[in-house]
């Protein structure tokens, strides 16, 4: 089980490695420094201030760490583990729902639609090469133009 779990792991790091060099282009094509796109946690808050909200971005990790733990106290079990269950739950939901909102605004910030958005979502290690390497520019925040309010 160890070397599958390697194998793993070095897969899932390859993927996002290739997610970051192509986020460095797009960095740089938003005027931010091409090097911040490699610390995680921060390229999308960096990502947000160009494309959608900062502070959703914050919500958003914020709700996948606390399905986290949750996750982990429920598995006491028994009665009050259901409930941590479906609390879990909820903010894992919550969780997907911004990040596809994210992965939106991302696409409509270079001009794209829903389509390249769900391709963002499902596929970020090809679609942020695409956005990076592509002939996609950035055409601003999208999102504050809108006048949207989520």
């Amino acid at each position: 089980m160890g070397v599958l779990q390697f194998f793993v792991n070095c897969f899932s790091f390859i993927l996002y490695a290739l997610a970051v060099v192509g986020m460095f282009k797009v960095f740089e094509k938003m005027n931010i420094e091409g090097w911040k796109s490699i610390i995680p946690f921060y390229n999308d808050y960096l990502y947000a201030g160009k494309t959608w909200d900062q502070k959703y971005i914050i919500y958003f990790w914020c709700a996948f760490i606390l399905s986290r733990i949750v996750a982990l106290i429920a598995g006491v079990g028994g009665f009050i583990g259901f409930l941590f269950g479906l609390v879990s739950f909820a903010f894992l939901v919550l969780f997907i729902v911004a990040r596809a909102r994210f992965c939106y605004w991302k696409a409509k910030a270079f001009g794209y639609d829903v389509g390249f958005a769900i391709g963002l979502f499902f596929l970020p290690f090809v679609c942020e090469i695409i956005l990076g390497f592509g002939d996609a520019q950035y055409q601003g925040n999208v999102f504050t133009e809108s006048g949207s309010q989520y």
